[in-house]
């Protein structure tokens, strides 16, 4: 029998992020317990290992980093290893270990691209930010992408509009050396400085790039042509100020918004 692990990371963050406002820190940790439960149960239910680690950061863009560093160094001990983020939440009798080619890295990709008619309202966002040159929030979606795309140009690749979401991630020892993320950081690092200052883009969106394990997972796959699952959206259903509801095609809901009290109660009701 293969040796499996789904396992996600805590840390007790102390320095301040736009994407982690004292609210939701307090939300995670009034349901933390919950988290850790639903997330055991579904690897009990997978006949997997579970298992929370503590993080070696406490800042929240180091902490998203740790996540990857502790998958590569699972998938050296199992067989086939699943992250969670901790806002995750199974709802399915489905055995994601058994939906997807673990060696090639799992993970959503999706795409941003700004002229698709449904970015209306966010095409306007844009242009008001470039009007009042009020540098765009790098954790923005769109911001990602034109980073991913500015690092992709110096290597003279013309970059997709597409962005992985780092939320879940599955695969085994092959998926992991395929992403060679460790070794690969600092050359990362450095092609972000260097796209910072050679691209194409408006200050309004370079200035406020930094670091982020989005965008040099994305850029991996893309820079490497590296081989990947897409697994969708329906296991990483991402609930935010937009779509703040669940549908019965979702698997894992991915609760950005932190309003866990609603998904469970929804659950129960269930």
């Amino acid at each position: 029998m293969s040796k499996k692990i789904i396992f996600s990371i805590w840390s007790d963050l102390t320095e301040e992020h736009k994407s982690v406002p004292q609210w939701k820190k307090d939300s995670l940790s009034q349901f933390k317990n919950d988290l850790i439960n639903v997330q055991k149960k579904y690897a009990d239910q997978c006949n997997a290992d579970y298992f929370l680690f503590k993080a070696k950061s406490k800042n929240y863009i180091d902490v998203q980093f740790d996540k990857i560093l502790k998958f590569e160094e699972l998938t050296k001990t199992y067989d086939k290893v699943v992250y969670f983020d901790l806002d995750v939440i199974p709802i399915t009798n489905k055995n994601i270990f058994n939906e997807f080619n673990f060696n090639y890295p799992c993970v959503y990709e999706y795409e941003t691209d700004i002229n698709n008619r449904d970015n209306k309202m966010m095409k306007r966002f844009l242009r008001k930010n470039l009007r009042e040159k009020t540098v765009l929030d790098p954790m923005n979606r769109h911001s990602k992408v034109a980073a991913k795309k500015a690092m992709l140009l110096l290597d003279n690749i013309s970059a997709n509009n597409n962005i992985c979401n780092t939320a879940v991630i599955c695969g085994n020892s092959k998926a992991s050396k395929s992403l060679n993320f460790k070794s690969r950081i600092n050359m990362l690092n450095n092609k972000l400085k260097e796209a910072k200052e050679d691209n194409l883009y408006p200050k309004e969106f370079s200035k406020g790039w930094i670091k982020n394990n989005e965008i040099y997972f994305s850029y991996i796959l893309e820079r490497f042509n590296v081989k990947f699952n897409n697994i969708g959206i329906q296991w990483n259903y991402i609930l935010d100020d937009s779509v703040t509801e669940f549908t019965d095609g979702a698997h894992l809901i991915h609760q950005v918004n932190k309003d866990f009290n609603a998904t469970f109660s929804k659950i129960k009701s269930i």
